[in-house]
């Protein structure tokens, strides 16, 4: 997904555009194209001087109907039509409104050709760890007055995080959601209190992220059991459900790299035009995200202790 680049509040009160609201920039480099969200679906905040959507007529303002002919409601679906243009090489047709009327416009397939600057390089993604955290120097012990504590949030956490790949004790994912939201509430107690170090309130946060992943898987095989009316008898560990690249699982993919060994299939471009769906195994992505949320909780528990991990 491109980075977005802020636009100035001026650009996003075009056409009553939210200031709040994300831009839609994907490949601006190219196309010189920003859309932004309305209460009508998309509108153009803003079109570069010199770029392909100036020469082809685009302006600030315009409403966007369709791009290559799927209705755009959001910037999800116009990221996903801009990636299939690249990657095929083709042209660009916008319908937009313009006043009263409808007005096609086309970027041409040369769109594609020119040439960006290339990021700079990067490391490789990595999930969130507690391991540099826990290179330096244990944090003293809280005074005993503290009502929260470090302990309660961490025995919460052993708590969340099971034994085994198995249901934790609060047993089902409501139960599951209600016990991590607790235990968020309590770390940003201790954080906006200035009870504990931003570093101790960074290493809690770092495990609890795990747990927030696994709940988006958990809820990914609850869902779709349910859409597909999933016979109980089934073994879990067989489960698949689809996923998109701009939904809550890829993010978990993304976020947590380990996961990609619950993935099946990427997502990839429709035959008849859009984005196919990927295929993950969300129960086989939260046994693999509680395991590595066990190792890290117990090298941020030795650390809190005073110990050596």
């Amino acid at each position: 997904m491109a980075d977005a680049r802020r636009l100035t509040v001026a650009a996003l009160l075009v056409a009553g555009v939210a200031v709040a609201a994300p831009p839609c920039e994907e490949d601006r480099g190219q196309t010189g194209l920003a859309l932004a969200p309305a209460a009508s679906g998309l509108v153009v905040a803003a079109v570069d001087d010199g770029s392909a959507a100036a020469t082809a007529g685009v302006q600030a303002g315009d409403g966007v109907l369709q791009v290559n002919g799927v209705v755009q409601r959001g910037c999800a679906d116009y990221a996903r039509a801009v990636r299939e243009a690249r990657r095929e090489h083709k042209v660009l047709l916008v319908l937009v409104r313009r006043a009263s009327a409808q007005v096609p416009l086309a970027l041409g397939a040369p769109t594609w050709d020119v040439a960006v600057a290339a990021p700079p390089p990067s490391t490789p993604a990595v999930a969130p760890s507690v391991r540099p955290l826990v290179a330096e120097a244990p944090p003293p012990p809280l005074p005993s007055e503290v009502q929260v504590s470090v302990d309660e949030v961490m025995r919460g956490l052993t708590d969340l995080t099971p034994a085994t790949d198995r249901r934790p004790r609060s047993a089902g994912l409501e139960g599951y959601r209600r016990h991590l939201h607790h235990l968020h509430e309590q770390v940003s107690v201790l954080s906006t209190r200035g009870t504990v170090s931003a570093r101790v309130a960074g290493g809690l946060t770092t495990v609890l992220g795990y747990h927030d992943a696994a709940a988006v898987a958990w809820a990914a095989d609850e869902t779709e059991g349910q859409r597909t009316h999933r016979a109980r008898q089934l073994p879990a560990s067989g489960h698949v459900a689809p996923y998109f690249t701009d939904s809550e699982a890829a993010a978990v993919i993304d976020g947590f790299p380990f996961v990609r060994d619950a993935v099946v299939r990427e997502p990839g471009p429709g035959v008849l035009g859009g984005e196919a769906a990927g295929v993950w195994r969300p129960l086989e992505a939260r046994a693999l995200l509680w395991e590595h949320a066990r190792t890290e909780l117990a090298l941020l528990s030795t650390w809190l202790a005073g110990g050596t991990p």
